[in-house]
This record gives C-alpha cells, sequence and structure tokens, in this order.
C-alpha cells in the first residue's frame, strides 16, 4: 500500500528485461489486437495478457536491416535492465563538420566522391521506406583518418536514425507531418506543416554539398524567424569567391537539389545519375523530375505547332520582289496586304494548297490552257535559281495566255472545280467551312493572280 504522503512515482520500480530466442514467442504470452497507432519505426497495438486476461498496449519496433558501405553498421545489440547499448563500427575520422572546420572548404573532386557516397546511402534508405530527417554534417562520420589515407578521399557513414522513419511507400496516408531535424538543414515544406515525403532528404543533401564546396550554409541570418524567412523565400546564390573556382555543372546542380518546391526537386537516384557525378559530360542536362519533362515537352510541342502554323513565302510574294520598282512595288504591297488578310482564314481552313491543286486539276479536265500556278503559298516557287529577264519573259507569256481565256471557259473552270472540292478528300474534313466563301476565296486568287502579272 502507499501512504498518502508518498508519490507513487518516486517508488523505485525494476523493469523485468526478458529475452526471447523468436518474435512468435511473445504471441504467446499476449493476444494482439487492434492497431492504436504508429510512430517511428514502430506500430502500437492493443493486447491483453492471456494468464491474467488485462490489457495492455504494446509497441513494436522494427529492425530493419540496413546494410549499406556508407551507412553504420550495427554490430551488436545488447538490452540491460537500465539501459541498451550499441555496437557499431568505428569511425576514427570524426563526422564532417569537424573535417569542414579544419579544411574550410573542400575540393570539387573531394566534394563530388562525398556526395555520390550520400547520395547512394539514401537512395538505399529510400527504396526501403526510409526517411533519415535529420541529413546533417554532424550525422555523417568519417570512417578514415584523411591525413593517413593514401588516395585522399573521405569514406562517410551516414548514423544517428534518431528522428528517421519508415513509411508505407507512396501515397497521401504515408505523407509526414511531424516537424522535425536541424533548421539548417531542414527542408521548407517541413517548417510549413504542411505534410512532406522522402524528397526532404534530398534537401539536406543539397545543403551539405554547398557547405562542403564553400563552407558555409546556403541561408544564413542571427536568429531562427529570419532564418526561416530566409530559407522560404530566398534562392540559392554564389556569391562567395570560392564559387570562382567551382564549375558550372556543380553550380547548376545545386538549384535542382534546393527547389522550394518539392515537386520539381530532384531525387536521389536522378542526382545519382546527374553528369556532374557521373563525370559524362556528353550527356545534356536532362529534366529533374516528372513535372519538369511534361513541362519541357510541352515546350517543345508548341515551337513544333508554331512552325508548322507559320505562313510560307508564296511565288506571288518572290515574283513581286523580283520585278522592277514603279508600279510593280505598289503591287507588290497591295498583295502583301491582301495576303495578311488571307493569314487568319488559311490557318482556320486548313491545308489550303491541297484545294488549289485540285482547282488546276480540273481546269486542266475542260481543256483549259496549263499553266504552272504557285499553290496559295505552300509550295515556294521563288526565282533565286533563275534571271530577272527570264521572270519578265515568263511574266509576259503567262499575260498572253491569260487573255485568250473566254469567260464562259473560265466559269466553266470555277465550276468543275467546285464540283471537284465537293468530292475531294480535303472537302470531307472542312464539312463545316461555309461553302460560298470558298467560292469567293477562288475568284478573289484567280483575280489577283491575273492582276499581279498584267
Amino acid at each position: 500500500m502507499v501512504s498518502q504522503g508518498s508519490n507513487s512515482c518516486t517508488l523505485k520500480r525494476t523493469v523485468p528485461v526478458i529475452r526471447l530466442e523468436d518474435d512468435a514467442d511473445l504471441r504467446e504470452i499476449y493476444t494482439f489486437e487492434r492497431k492504436l497507432g504508429q510512430g517511428s519505426f514502430g506500430v502500437v497495438y492493443e493486447a491483453t495478457h492471456i494468464e491474467t486476461r488485462t490489457k495492455w498496449a504494446i509497441k513494436e519496433v522494427h529492425k530493419p536491416a540496413v546494410n549499406h558501405a556508407h551507412i553504420i553498421h550495427l554490430k551488436e545489440v545488447y538490452v540491460a535492465a537500465k539501459m541498451t547499448y550499441l555496437v557499431t563500427e568505428l569511425c576514427v575520422g570524426g563526422d564532417l563538420k569537424q573535417l569542414l572546420k579544419r579544411k574550410k572548404s573542400f575540393t570539387e573532386d573531394e566534394t563530388r566522391h562525398i556526395i555520390s557516397s550520400l547520395a547512394d546511402a539514401v537512395v538505399y534508405l529510400h527504396k526501403r521506406d526510409i526517411v533519415h530527417r535529420d541529413l546533417k554534417l554532424e550525422n555523417i562520420l568519417v570512417k578514415n583518418s584523411v591525413d593517413e589515407d593514401e588516395i585522399g578521399r573521405v569514406d562517410i557513414k551516414v548514423t544517428d536514425f534518431g528522428l528517421s522513419v519508415q513509411t508505407g511507400g507512396v501515397g497521401i496516408e504515408n505523407i509526414m507531418t511531424d516537424a522535425c531535424g536541424t533548421l539548417i538543414f531542414m527542408a521548407p515544406e517541413i517548417m510549413c506543416d504542411r505534410g512532406y515525403t522522402h524528397l526532404c532528404d534530398v534537401w539536406s543533401i543539397g545543403v551539405v554539398m554547398y557547405m562542403l564546396l564553400c563552407g558555409e550554409p546556403p541561408f544564413v541570418s542571427r536568429s531562427k524567424t529570419s532564418l526561416f524567412q530566409e530559407i522560404m523565400s530566398k534562392e540559392v546564390k554564389f556569391t562567395q569567391t570560392v564559387w570562382a573556382t567551382v564549375s558550372n555543372a556543380a553550380k547548376n546542380l545545386l538549384p535542382c537539389l534546393l527547389k522550394k518546391d518539392p515537386a520539381y526537386r530532384m531525387s536521389a537516384n536522378q542526382l545519382l545519375e546527374n553528369p556532374w557525378i557521373t563525370g559524362d559530360t556528353n550527356v545534356s542536362a536532362l529534366p529533374t523530375n516528372v513535372l519538369e519533362m511534361m513541362r519541357h515537352h510541352r515546350e517543345q510541342q508548341e515551337k513544333i505547332g508554331t512552325l508548322e502554323d507559320s505562313p510560307h513565302t508564296s511565288s506571288e510574294d518572290t515574283l513581286g520582289q523580283s520585278l522592277a520598282p514603279g508600279k510593280a512595288s505598289a503591287k507588290t504591297d497591295s498583295n502583301h496586304r491582301s495576303n495578311v488578310k488571307l493569314k487568319s482564314k488559311s490557318s482556320r481552313e486548313g491545308r489550303l494548297c491541297t484545294q488549289t491543286t485540285s482547282t488546276k486539276q480540273s481546269t486542266d479536265r475542260v481543256g483549259n490552257i496549263r499553266q504552272d500556278k504557285h499553290n496559295n503559298g505552300c509550295t515556294p516557287q521563288g526565282p533565286s535559281q533563275s534571271t530577272s529577264t527570264q521572270i519578265h519573259a515568263g511574266a509576259k507569256a503567262y499575260t498572253q495566255q491569260t487573255r485568250v481565256w473566254d469567260k464562259k471557259d473560265l466559269s466553266a473552270g470555277q465550276k468543275a472545280a467546285s464540283v471537284e472540292r465537293r468530292t475531294s478528300p480535303f472537302s470531307k474534313s472542312c464539312s463545316k467551312i461555309n461553302r460560298r466563301k470558298q467560292r469567293q476565296n477562288t475568284e478573289e486568287a484567280s483575280h489577283k493572280e491575273t492582276a499581279s502579272y498584267t
């Protein structure tokens, strides 16, 4: 019994430590029931003690098998009455923060080796749905002594998984909301309490890379409040003099890692494939993620569509510019203004070159004189390969031929052309176009051609 003046919390209590050979042995002592909650690497269940029939809460902590060259190796775990002892591999080089303090900054080759090792470890974790959430210089140990290493490369080991969590994979139900980590290395989405994913680790990698190259964090301020505002509003800059010795490939990579919006941020796996990491300078920079690739594809399609819709130079415009000045110039300007008015109509009605070709073929069938007319700007026939004398001769011959046309024959040709248009594949695809406008356009084009060469 506890006296009224005593506090039950002051009583000493020994917690028994029971080692089980197999996980299934616990099911013989407790009956596991409904799930109460989930935390970092663990799930809490409601359970009933089989012998006493009392209810308890049991937290099942997972110990994922982690075995990677750049992740600290856990050799053994000893559980005693008061303490738990973890036996890990020895790292004699301290951590990256201590090493950076001595070196002031790392060379680009040294940084490339460290970031490549760090990204490889993070890819390994993310494939197993493990998010570290506290990647920083202090949590990256140095396995070897850099001064004694013949190559001089830093062999790193990621450690301290106290804030890490193992999610259930992708999906909105696995979005993390706990605000944790170190502010200098913390991703913006964690600070906003809007939920975040494994891409928060990539932001931390970007901060580490920036600090290794110049010795300072990308965002600096005197207070936590102003530092928060810097991270949320400012873009990464390269103002220190040391950046003059850093390649453009490295400086182009950092903004991809330090994207404010995680949807546009590079993944750890994409970082490993980046040319700055692989050293393949022949590979062009690719979009950083799916959204960037979609935007890049859309821009390319818009460029292609613009080129296809742009009007080509017609033979009429080219001939008008090659003729002698004076009246020819005036006619050219007039024709140019007419063509400008027809541009929107041409793009709306589709491929007018097909329609003009069918008009020429029907004209041939009714016995009119054959002519090499231009195709409404679809097939340029410019005089770049002929002399001005040939142009004048051709224009004169064409004028003489058009004068012998009979109005009756011209009307018959237009009627035949109208019939041809109704039966051609082009007219079927353009069934919504007003036929009356088509006849007017044909008559205007014929008169314009006759006037330009008369």
